[in-house]
């Protein structure tokens, strides 16, 4: 009697045994399950953030992208109403031009196509050249603008801009010169008697174009200046060295390899 149920009671805890493990395993089972769930949710929660946060900087940006477009348009426009622009669409006594060969450099400037083209075949030496604005020495107040855009040439030894308030007397006696080189950087400097003096020395910009045309831009007013690239202002500056002057497009080459600048739509406004 004893022995059945001693065989009774471990039936009985056996049974239970296996229903408690049973039990375990089915609440593990729902506690994976669970966190497996939560853990989608979570990732799908992430997923959605991102592509709200990814939807919103499109937005954002794309906002930008607008106003910066109109932005450019608009100015655009009113520069279209500049005094004077010159085109390049034909050759003029405006500009110098011809076949070039002295110490410097050989090569030749020349209007065609819509551009002004600085064909620079062989350095001698590096140097810097100007192409004087026709309409002399006396400009103080203004807004100046040129397209320009380089071919070939090594990078960061090729440069072009704009001089301005150049002195009546000559170059040596103070001027300001803006220009951009094809490695993206910019420089502002006042030139007087063999020194140069940075106001704003190989200073990097996104605003620049490399491989593409590039609209530089200078307004002067008194003494306050600022400097813009493709409608984006890159500086402003202070100085009252030189109040007056003539006005140039120039480039720079620090190599020996040949290149090729090009000029167009120089335009000029008085203020």
């Amino acid at each position: 009697m004893e022995n059945n149920n001693m065989t009774e009671n471990k039936k009985g805890f056996l049974q239970n045994d296996r229903r408690l493990v049973c039990s375990m395993f089915v609440f593990y089972g729902i506690c994976i399950v669970g966190l497996i769930a939560a853990a989608f949710w979570g990732l799908d929660l992430s997923r959605q953030a991102a592509s709200a946060n990814k939807t919103a900087t499109a937005v954002i940006n794309a906002t930008q992208q607008v106003d910066a477009t109109f932005t450019a348009v608009a100015r655009t426009t009113e520069q279209a109403q500049y005094e004077f622009i010159e085109r390049f669409q034909a050759r003029s006594n405006l500009w110098a031009v011809g076949p070039r060969n002295n110490e410097y450099w050989k090569g030749e400037l020349m209007i065609k196509n819509g551009s002004y083209i600085w064909n620079v075949e062989e350095v001698k030496k590096p140097f810097i050249w100007l192409g004087d604005f026709h309409r002399g020495a006396n400009m103080k107040d203004f807004d100046l603008y040129v397209d320009t855009k380089f071919k070939d040439g090594l990078l960061g030894n090729v440069c072009s801009g704009l001089v301005f308030r150049k002195a009546l007397n000559g170059w040596d006696a103070g001027a300001y010169t803006f220009s951009i080189c094809n490695d993206s950087h910019f420089r502002i400097f006042y030139y007087d008697k063999d020194q140069w003096d940075p106001i704003a020395d190989w200073t990097l910009s996104d605003a620049i174009r490399p491989e593409d045309w590039n609209r530089i831009e200078v307004n002067a007013i008194g003494n306050k200046f600022k400097f813009t690239i493709n409608h984006t202002l890159v500086f402003e500056a202070t100085d009252d060295r030189q109040q007056e002057g003539g006005l140039a497009v120039f480039i720079t080459i620090n190599d020996d390899r040949p290149s090729t600048i090009l000029f167009d739509n120089f335009g000029y406004q008085s203020r």
